[in-house]
């Protein structure tokens, strides 16, 4: 398949490169970089990326699921300026000092060179193969004339199917497509007819030596084929030897077709990397060698468990957290890509955190490369997913904080696993009373509520939940609260999210100041209709219940009346299979006909509570204008608060770790779109 190469750092814009879906992109790479050799660019530092996520050496195109014509993008691993200034000083420096690592360089030049071989190898062999019409001419004029006939047909096929080969285009020519065919074909004709020749020369010498003149006058004849049978012993003499001169620069070739480029530097790009060598490269102080270091730690980390495990046994992990705070923003990304690999291993994790890793890596949410949080996000998620005790040195040192400073300023992607990190932390009960007493995660929370991924507003609602069973008011407090939960359907049509949003609506609906800030709000009677649309009976009660609330009081009654959120509960009580709801339907709707609420203060709602604080099991008062109800049902479907805090660790238990899990690797790339 063709697989097209996309830079914007050479005039030429797009390499066009042949692949098969089998290959790793170590081979590609190779690939790439003897294109950049002819083009004198071999120091050109880059990386692939196709769809958003950078490509893994030790990884099939298969694995990534690129196709015939994709299109994968080279990022150079420098800024533009940076890459060429390279490239001039590479001219006056040793190998290794810029560029490519001298190892990747050398294994090029060997690649280069066997290609080259080739190259010319070949065209000895097509020149040798020219030869042959000279003997096709003079074995006309053997005594075994007819011979011309084999020997014709074999220079003929030989001529016009021997491929062509440069080190830049490959093989061209009739069998360009199956070169090593042509040399079995070839190499079988060739070693028929080194055995026709030498039956042949045996013949012509047996009658050489059994040669007998008749009378006189036909001595002169007699000389002549003589002569004739001396020819032919010498002609096919010489086309036997002719004849293993090619057979054996056919086999030699035979041998050298099998070599693709790549299996050089595939071998050392993803298996034989030298650790140790690579981890003093990056203590070098040598920017460019630093560089390369990072990201041969980061492809390393991705072959296997058993080099991770090496990359720790030589000091890796204190290396990284060094180039984790680089001045280089590449170094800065690559070296925060290999430690989110290597953490993917819980008791690498102790180590990490007990050497203040997790110090480095909130200091790197701070970023302004997306690139850099979203890898730093991925180490910690392992870290807050893997072990209860480091949970508190993430929180440690105002990493709250610095998690949400990076809420507001990272891909959707990242904020996705940020909101399944506050998910996770907030099951730990003191964690949880420390979020609960600070204004900014819950801000970033609220934030989160309003992207449009689904599994981000998911685990966001499910960690204000928890946080508001802990304390109610630091959600209240929030200024853009109600506006941000009654915008969600504007973002999804998820039913399950409607749900959580309403639970935390219904502690709004019991706060009088944030009840009439609700009621201010416009969207509110399209947002609790197109809750209740959704005809999930749970929903309904939750929606019937915020509308109830909102007679508690006489004011708050009379904004209600206004805008007409009896119309929701009719729609309830219309449309509603379940019992209880369409009985609260039925009280709200008793309660705004009954009641001039402009005259009189109205009899109040239950205060009692739904989930953990609005559990709605009680039923109404016996004074309480119209019929009782009772919501025992629900109130054995949502429990107590440990039973809640239980099923939402069981539903969604960072369900990013489920996410992590890519099929290309060992964590999820955390590039895609």
């Amino acid at each position: 398949m063709l697989v097209y190469i996309e830079s914007k750092d050479f005039q030429i814009n797009t390499f066009v490169l042949k692949c098969g879906t089998g290959e790793t992109l170590a081979r590609v790479k190779a690939k790439i970089l003897h294109v950049l050799y002819g083009m004198a660019r071999d120091d050109h530092q880059f990386r692939l990326r196709y769809k958003g996520q950078f490509l893994r050496d030790a990884y099939t195109l298969e694995d990534y699921k690129i196709i015939d014509k994709s299109i994968v993008k080279m990022i150079p691993m420098a800024k533009k300026g940076e890459s060429l200034k390279s490239i001039r000083a590479s001219k006056e420096a040793n190998l290794g000092s810029t560029g490519q690592l001298s190892e990747v360089k050398l294994a090029l030049f060997e690649e280069v060179a066997t290609l080259r071989w080739r190259e010319k190898m070949l065209a000895d062999f097509k020149g040798l193969l020219f030869i042959g019409t000279l003997f096709t001419l003079f074995s006309f004029f053997t005594i075994f004339w007819y011979a011309i006939a084999w020997i014709l047909v074999t220079t003929i096929y030989a001529i016009w199917k021997c491929p062509t080969y440069t080190h830049k285009c490959g093989f061209v020519g009739a069998s360009s497509l199956w070169p090593r065919r042509f040399m079995l074909l070839m190499g079988i004709l060739a070693i028929l007819n080194v055995g026709a020749s030498i039956a042949l020369a045996v013949i012509s010498l047996n009658d050489i030596t059994s040669f007998e003149c008749g009378s006189k006058e036909a001595a002169f004849d007699c000389d002549q084929r003589k002569i004739k049978t001396i020819y032919s012993v010498i002609f096919f003499a010489l086309h036997i030897l002719y004849l293993l001169m090619v057979s054996m620069t056919n086999w030699i070739l035979f041998r050298n077709f099998k070599f693709q480029i790549g299996d050089i530097l595939e071998e050392l790009m993803v298996i034989s990397r030298d650790v140790e060598k690579v981890i003093q490269a990056a203590k070098s102080g040598r920017i460019k060698e630093q560089r390369n270091a990072a990201f041969e730690l980061a492809t390393l980390a991705t072959t296997g468990d058993d080099s991770k495990f090496r990359i720790v046994a030589e000091g890796g992990l204190d290396v990284l957290i060094l180039l984790c705070l680089s001045t280089d923003e590449s170094i800065q990304e690559y070296a925060t890509e290999a430690v989110a690999e290597l953490l993917t291993i819980p008791v690498i994790q102790d180590q990490f955190v007990e050497m203040g890793g997790v110090s480095t890596l909130s200091t790197l949410l701070h970023s302004t490369n997306k690139r850099i949080i979203q890898e730093a996000v991925t180490a910690i998620s392992y870290i807050v997913s893997d072990s209860e005790d480091n949970k508190h040195s993430v929180v440690a040192d105002r990493g709250l904080e610095d998690l949400s400073h990076a809420a507001f300023n990272s891909s959707i992607l990242t904020q996705r696993y940020i909101a399944g990190i506050y998910l996770e932390l907030v099951f730990n009960a003191d964690i949880r009373s420390q979020i609960a007493s600070l204004n900014s995660p819950t801000k970033a929370l609220l934030h989160l509520c309003s992207n449009k991924d689904n599994e981000t507003m998911r685990l966001a609602l499910q960690t204000l939940e928890l946080v508001a069973i802990e304390s109610s008011d630091v959600i209240l407090n929030q200024e853009n609260l109600v506006f941000d939960l009654l915008n969600i359907p504007t973002n999804t049509l998820d039913a399950s999210i409607y749900l959580l949003a309403g639970k935390i609506l219904l502690y709004v609906a019991e706060d009088t100041v944030s009840c009439g800030k609700m009621l201010n709000t416009d969207s509110l009677k399209d947002t609790l209709m197109q809750f209740a649309k959704t005809d999930d009976p749970i929903l309904q009660k939750v929606v019937a219940k915020v509308i109830l609330c909102t007679l508690d009081d006489r004011d708050l009654a009379i904004k209600a009346q206004d805008m007409k959120l009896q119309d929701v509960l009719v729609y309830i009580r219309n449309n509603s299979n379940d019992r209880d709801a369409w009985n609260m339907a039925d009280q709200g709707i008793t309660l705004f006909n009954n009641n001039d609420f402009r005259k009189y203060q109205p009899m109040p709602p239950p205060s009692d509570s739904f989930g953990s604080t609005l559990s709605l099991r009680k039923p109404r008062p016996s004074g309480y204008p119209g019929s009782t109800f009772s919501l025992n049902k629900d109130a054995k479907m949502m429990g107590s608060q440990s039973t809640m805090l239980e099923k939402v660790r069981m539903g969604s238990r960072l369900s990013l770790r489920s996410g992590n899990q890519s099929n290309v690797g060992s964590r999820a790339s955390l590039q895609s779109n």
